[in-house]
């Protein structure tokens, strides 16, 4: 194929693949080497296929771990896209461009995508200006990684104490840390960085990509795990991990040890902690005293929020919205972390 032919075919191919990505983000890519197709998106998984060196593909959905969704005549599944390239037929370098697959992420997600050149043209086209990619070896090679803008707390196994290089695109920049996180020593990359140093060489475990200047991320918002409304029975359990009256793992027991005594227990290694009564949320029941006492129903009127650690070790609270002749009701919210 001729240089002017060469280009064309590039151009063709970017331009199918941009007109073509809003619907279905896929790309066609080629096995580099025998390549199996696993039935999940991990080493781990059984094989269903393998691919021979050129066989061409659709690759749809993609994992942030390398691992991405393949279509083609056999068995579907998932392959790592480390040992695919650009199929027969379309170009792998404009003159002077250096054209190539690459992991991108975009506020759709992962994907994989043409990039050509330092400047970070992608085909098609994300709606992202700045990411980075992080490789194992040094001078950008071994297994990729990239990302745009965000926080990665903890690098999964494949990557954890394995970056070794680092090329930045557009107005990206990377922090890298020695610890999960963002904790222990870090330092932030602006250029690409064919190797890292003593300092982060090989451990890295938790970075940030971002825009602009360096800012901590604030925590997390608490995740809900269960919530909902319970109307407990005098002398019945609940279990305020699922919502459940009676049966396994219950967490506060609405006991009647006498007639003019009635209370709320803990039970299976739950612990109650009543504090001011008031709203706390997550973060404020987390920081309670929380005990294995008993509480009696009259320190809970109606409104009277209870906060509860669960025997599944999560924290929980709930509220008293009221009471009938044998039941007590109540709002219940567990969270997940």
């Amino acid at each position: 194929m001729n240089a002017a032919r060469l280009v064309l075919s590039c151009l063709a191919t970017a331009a199918t693949l941009a007109l073509s990505a809003p619907a279905a983000r896929a790309v066609e890519a080629a096995a580099s080497t025998p390549l199996n197709v696993r039935s999940g998106p991990g080493a781990g998984y059984g094989v269903v296929d393998v691919l021979d060196p050129g066989e061409v593909v659709d690759v749809g959905e993609c994992r942030a771990s390398g691992w991405c969704y393949v279509t083609h005549r056999g068995p579907d599944g998932w392959v790592f896209s480390n040992y695919l390239t650009l199929p027969p037929g379309t170009a792998e370098a404009q003159p002077g461009r250096d054209c190539r697959l690459m992991l991108t992420f975009d506020a759709a997600g992962p994907s994989l995508r043409i990039l050509c050149g330092r400047d970070g043209i992608v085909f098609p086209p994300t709606a992202e200006a700045g990411r980075a990619c992080f490789y194992t070896g040094t001078g950008f090679t071994g297994r990729r990684f990239c990302t745009g803008a965000g926080t990665i707390n903890r690098l999964d196994a494949n990557f954890n104490d394995r970056i070794s290089s680092v090329r930045v695109f557009g107005s990206a920049r990377a922090r890298l840390c020695q610890d999960t996180s963002l904790g222990g020593f870090c330092r932030t990359v602006s250029d690409d960085e064919p190797s890292l140093g003593r300092a982060l060489n090989d451990r890295v475990s938790s970075l940030a990509v971002f825009t602009g200047g360096w800012s901590r991320p604030g925590p997390r918002p608490p995740v809900t795990y269960s919530s909902g409304r319970i109307d407990l029975p005098r002398t019945r359990a609940a279990n305020l991990d699922t919502g459940a009256v009676g049966g396994p793992g219950v967490d506060i027991w609405y006991r009647a040890p006498s007639p003019f005594l009635s209370v709320i227990a803990p039970l299976g290694g739950a612990r109650l902690a009543l504090g001011d009564g008031s709203d706390r949320g997550y973060a404020g029941c987390r920081a309670e005293r929380f005990s294995n006492a008993e509480i009696p129903l009259s320190e809970l009127p109606v409104g009277t929020h209870l906060c509860v650690r669960t025997d599944e070790g999560r924290i929980a609270q709930f509220r008293v919205d009221g009471f009938t002749r044998t039941a007590m009701r109540i709002g219940y919210t567990t969270w997940a972390n």
